[in-house]
């Protein structure tokens, strides 16, 4: 089975987020397209990828959202050493996401809207 490939990014003039492929100009200006339109993304820090998994709600799970298990906060992030999704508390390497291990987690935020919930992390 193959993963989606898509990006979130938020659209700043639109006040919302974007889905759809990513692409980058010469200029360095990052856009996602969709079915629907080209948006010009200027929040780069705000892009991220879909990891292809889903929380215990069905909720699409994206590089930078902020998952919770119980009173525990994760960060999700893509690591090139290891070739994979990963859950992070503080920058501290947690567990390996994979397919199956997700239905206990729900995406409660992203890091780009909802910094803030990280401060309780424990």
């Amino acid at each position: 089975m193959s993963r989606e490939i898509k990006f979130r990014g938020w659209h700043k003039g639109l006040n919302k987020w974007v889905y759809g492929f990513l692409t980058r100009n010469k200029n360095g200006v990052y856009y996602i397209e969709n079915a629907d339109s080209v948006y010009g993304i200027a929040e780069e820090k705000s892009v991220g990828q879909y990891t292809g998994l889903k929380d215990k709600h069905g909720t699409e799970i994206f590089d930078g959202d902020i998952l919770a298990i119980n009173n525990t906060r994760y960060v999700v992030g893509y690591r090139e050493y290891s070739g994979g999704w990963q859950l992070e508390i503080k920058n501290e390497y947690c567990a390996e996401m994979v397919q199956g291990n997700c239905e206990l987690l729900e995406v409660i935020g992203n890091i780009y809207e909802h910094k803030h919930l990280l401060e309780a992390t424990t």
